[in-house]
């Protein structure tokens, strides 16, 4: 299993929950655990990020991070990119009933 690094990624990395302004962000459902789901655009907003911010950070262009916010269907690769971006890192898992299943991809 694969551990996560703490190391500083850009000058906005973000330290902990306290730093992320959920006011900001539209709920689109529920999620498992915290009860919230967010979608890409959502955090970004939250994350007080501009798209050309995540363009930046990414290597993207900024239309390309505003398709990718308005996509359906994502390779994880640009997910992660775009996870990267914000400060964070993406991880995957399966729930199957109220388990959790994390994955090593």
């Amino acid at each position: 299993m694969k551990t996560a690094k703490k190391t500083a990624r850009n000058d906005h990395e973000i330290t902990g929950p306290e730093d992320i302004d959920w006011s900001k962000a539209k709920v689109i459902g529920r999620g498992l655990k915290t009860g919230r789901r967010f979608d890409l655009r959502a955090l970004r907003v939250a994350l007080d990020k501009t798209q050309d911010d995540i363009a930046r950070a990414a290597d993207m262009a900024q239309g390309d991070v505003s398709k990718l916010e308005a996509r359906e269907d994502i390779k994880l690769s640009t997910l992660a990119r775009y996870a990267h971006a914000l400060g964070g890192e993406v991880e995957v898992a399966i729930c199957i009933g109220d388990r959790r299943y994390v994955l090593d991809v």
